[in-house]
């Protein structure tokens, strides 16, 4: 892992504040003064977009978005570069500058590794091409979020893009076969609802994404919020207590939670289990189309269970970024400005249950998108942040599913979560001086990388 020099408190919270992120040009990015539908080229352009989307998205983006966008400018055409994960998306975008061939590329890449190509001067300051790519009708978290970057950075690295807030989905028969009237409020309530879902027969009844990797973590990190934590000090009292509820509830966890993640959810439809805790709104129209053929007498979704001190939910998604040595930038601006407009964000939210920074496709939605349409208001009027998208966020998340490991799946005991969670801390403070220094490590733990709130 490249070594990078420390980063203040205040500099790297301010690289968390995008949803989404377009940077380009060589050094300083100059954008065009205006961007139009359609743009007239000599010759045709090919903008390359790399991604990591889920099947689904990917379909959509190459059988819809992206035929839309075409055919409004002849001039130029998008190929997807579809990746496995953010991280080899990160990777993708450092070979590109590094080797001096970034092309005409555009980059969507989850919120948190952007902070790495921040850190690695991988991307390029947004200033001149702001007003000519972001819409009109910013929604208030995406306003703050360029506020707070440009108060930080007195510059413009990034513009909000696409956003995600996870839901909890359950089976309304099973609850209702229980005695259960609706579904859990509080985590008490879910902690007892899962007693009377095991009392009334159902085995295992609730799915955690449990495998490890980057679920686990992103998961783990919404529940220490809501338990009062700072999930990156692992160990202060509301980390503790986190691990320490969440330890009683596996004992209700369907036994192939081990593998549990973002793509697990067709057992929530077959039986498997009855509540799928924390998972992308875009389930919805999977866990409800011909094959798996739920419906909304059977089908519920929520925001979830509020912890003991908040309910806020995690807001996730993905950056748009230009690498350095962009050529063609007036296709590219005029590609992000189309992404970000009302046609292609009010079908991304309808369609892919993507929260939409756009204000104007929240107007007229259609009736069948009430129920996730619903929860999702519902989840963000609760409170919203985002996960500091500090460059080490990918030790943390080993660290974190680490102690993970240790505490619920190997099962240690009860007592010794505190000193396990003590240990992880340690271990990655011991990483951040030995990759960061002093300064980076002392930051960490006097508290300084908090999450950080966009409602």
């Amino acid at each position: 892992m490249r070594k990078h020099k420390a980063i203040s408190g205040a500099a790297t919270a301010a690289l968390i504040i995008a949803i989404i992120v377009i940077s380009a040009g060589a050094g300083y990015y100059v954008g065009t003064s205006s961007v139009t539908t359609a743009t007239s080229t000599s010759a045709p352009v090919t903008i390359q977009f790399y991604e990591s989307l889920a099947p689904s998205e990917a379909s959509f983006f190459t059988n819809t978005v992206i035929p839309q966008f075409e055919q409004a400018n002849p001039g130029i055409r998008v190929s997807l570069v579809n990746l496995p994960s953010a991280g080899d998306v990160a990777t993708s975008v450092e070979a590109l500058v590094s080797g001096g061939s970034t092309g005409t590329t555009l980059v969507g890449i989850d919120n948190l590794v952007v902070g790495e190509l921040i850190a690695g001067n991988d991307l390029s300051n947004l200033t001149s091409a702001l007003s000519a790519v972001e819409p009109s009708g910013f929604i208030s978290s995406a306003q703050k979020m360029v506020a707070y970057e440009q108060s930080v950075y007195g510059a413009t690295y990034f513009i909000p893009f696409r956003s995600n807030v996870p839901l909890t989905f359950y089976n309304k028969t099973a609850l209702s076969s229980a005695g259960i009237t609706s579904p859990p409020a509080t985590t008490a309530q879910l902690l007892a609802d899962a007693q009377a879902l095991k009392a009334a027969g159902y085995t295992g009844p609730i799915m955690f994404q449990g495998h490890g990797g980057a679920s686990t973590p992103t998961e783990l990190y919404q529940w220490m919020v809501q338990f009062g934590g700072n999930p990156f000090l692992l160990n202060d009292s509301g980390d503790v207590q986190t691990f320490q509820y969440l330890y009683n509830l596996s004992s209700y966890f369907n036994t192939n939670y081990i593998h549990g993640y973002w793509g697990s959810y067709v057992g929530l439809a077959s039986g498997s289990y009855q509540v799928l805790d924390y998972q992308w709104p875009y389930v919805y129209g999977l866990l409800t189309n011909s094959t798996l053929g739920m419906t909304s007498s059977t089908l519920g979704v929520y925001g979830g269970p509020a912890g003991p001190v908040n309910s806020n939910h995690l807001l996730g998604g993905d950056v748009l970024v230009v690498p350095k040595g962009a050529t063609n930038v007036q296709a590219i601006d005029t590609f992000a400005k189309f992404l970000l407009g009302a046609q292609a964000q009010t079908e991304t939210l309808t369609k892919l249950s993507w929260v939409a920074v756009n204000s104007a496709a929240y107007t007229n939605l259609p009736a069948n998108f009430s129920a996730v349409g619903t929860a999702l208001q519902s989840a963000i009027s609760s409170g919203v942040f985002l996960r500091n998208p500090v460059p080490w966020i990918t030790q943390w998340n080993a660290i974190a599913d680490n102690a993970w490991t240790k505490i619920i799946v190997d099962h240690a005991s009860y007592s010794q979560i505190q000193s396990i969670l003590n240990a992880e801390n340690q271990q990655l403070y011991n990483y951040l001086v030995s990759n960061y220094g002093a300064q980076t490590a002392n930051q960490y733990e006097a508290n300084a990388f908090k999450p950080i709130s966009v409602s």
